[in-house]
Formats: C-alpha cells, sequence, structure tokens
C-alpha cells in the first residue's frame, strides 16, 4: 500500500543473480505508474488487482511460457494474489507480512488511533485533496481515494478482506498451488494473530507458515518493511531462494 517499486529492488537484484527473471511494477496511482495529478487517479484495489497485477502476470507467463512462475507479494500484494484472474497459472506464492488490518489483528499502540484515520482522516482529506494525503501527514503514503475507502471498508470489518470483499474465501480456499508466508514477530503494525488468521483462510492447499524473531536470523529487527533491506541478504533472502528451489526439485 504506497510502496513504490523501488523500494524492492534490491531484492529483486538478488533474485536475478540466483538465475531467476524477476518483474515489479507500481499499482495506478503509486511511483511510476503515477501519470498527471493524483487527485485524477480513479484506481480501485479492484483495478490494481484486474488491471496493473494481472498485466503483470500475464505478460511474465507470455516471456516464460515453459517455466513455472511465482508471485511474491509484500503486505497488500501478497493479500490480494488469490483474486488475480489468471491465479490457476501461478506455481506457487510466497507471502512477505501479510495480515488481517482489522483492529482486533494491529499491534495494540495503534489501535486507539484506528478510528482517527478511518471516521476522521480518511473521510475528510480524501474529499478535499481527491485522494489520500498520507505523505502530507505521515500516515501510509499517498493513495488514490478509491483505493483508500475499499481499504478503509475491509479494516472496518471484524473479518477484513474474508468478509468485506466480495468473494474472498472462496478466492482462498480455491488456491491449489504451494504458499510460503513469512511474518516477522516484532511487525510493528499486524499481530501474528493476524498473519496466521489470513494463512488459514488457505483450506485447500499446502502452506508453510513461518514465524521469524530477529533472534532467529541473528539480527535486531526485522519488522515490517525490514525484510527487503539490503542488510538481510544473508540472513532472509535465501529463505525464500531455498524454498524456491525446493518447489522447482519437487
Amino acid at each position: 500500500m504506497a510502496v513504490q517499486q523501488l523500494f524492492y529492488a534490491a531484492f529483486a537484484e538478488y533474485l536475478a543473480t540466483q538465475g531467476y527473471r524477476v518483474w515489479t511494477f507500481d499499482y495506478q496511482g503509486i511511483g511510476e505508474s503515477k501519470q498527471g495529478a493524483m487527485r485524477a487517479c480513479k484506481a480501485t484495489i479492484s483495478t490494481w488487482i484486474n488491471a496493473d497485477y494481472e498485466a503483470v502476470v500475464m505478460q511474465a507467463g507470455k516471456d516464460m511460457s515453459d517455466l513455472p512462475l511465482y508471485v511474491l507479494g509484500h503486505s497488500l500484494g501478497g493479500l490480494i494474489t488469490p483474486f488475480l484472474p489468471s491465479i490457476k497459472s501461478i506455481s506457487g506464492i510466497i507471502n512477505i507480512a501479510i495480515g488481517s488490518g482489522a483492529t482486533r489483528h494491529i499491534q495494540s499502540r495503534l489501535q486507539p488511533v484506528m478510528p482517527l484515520l478511518w471516521h476522521v482522516l480518511t473521510p475528510l482529506l480524501c474529499p478535499v485533496f481527491g485522494y489520500f494525503p498520507g505523505s502530507k501527514i505521515g500516515v501510509v503514503g499517498d493513495v488514490p481515494q478509491h483505493a483508500m475507502f475499499e481499504w478503509r471498508r475491509w479494516c472496518l470489518n471484524p473479518e477484513y478482506l474474508l468478509d468485506a470483499a466480495a468473494g474472498a474465501r472462496p478466492a482462498y480456499a480455491a488456491i491449489q498451488c504451494p504458499v510460503l508466508n513469512l511474518f516477522f514477530t516484532d511487525d510493528e503494525l499486524l499481530l501474528v494473530s493476524g498473519g496466521r488468521f489470513m494463512n488459514e483462510a488457505y483450506t485447500g492447499t499446502e502452506v508453510e507458515f513461518r514465524t521469524i524473531e530477529p533472534a532467529d536470523v541473528n539480527t535486531d529487527r526485522i519488522g515490517h518493511f525490514g525484510f527487503f533491506k539490503a542488510r538481510q541478504q544473508e540472513a532472509l533472502w535465501p529463505v525464500v531462494t531455498n524454498w524456491l528451489e525446493k518447489q522447482s526439485n519437487t
């Protein structure tokens, strides 16, 4: 959510050095996919899934039709993968720090401020600016207003997107490819319980859910975003490549 593809460049380059062909992209209204004034962007999360994410998956599949295709999503990017129209063409899913954004599943220090975000800032600022100006107030980042309101609806539901997004439970249950979920115990936004909650929605496939403490990999901090920092190249990134290698040998 509001994170540019440049943030993932170091990890993408690492995967490329390990022999993988890698694509990254920006959703409409974010990073290099931002065109013109932000208030003019009408994208929803559904747009991001069905137009942006789907287009990249289709292009990747076209470019390497004889090879397995894996998708890796961070936070929102992992949450929306089951909705892809071409999901059956995916050989495996890797989720980094995905979890429920419902109030009951976020860190306790953030819970008191969530009503301010969802009931005051979002409905007040989006009509005024034509988008959610998160960069101006240090919250989330700049998000197209329709996407922000869609995410708001998810977060206000105790079951998060599993109830708030149409067809979510069947979409998750229909996943048949292997899934790797990595969750970090020092996530500053989400509780482990919320990670497990979303993980349990994958009822039709083999899922490897790993909770990782910083001490497990001899680092002092991981958090919600730290997996993609270059300093994790030796400690954490091989977790993904080892899993990919395992899949290619089964």
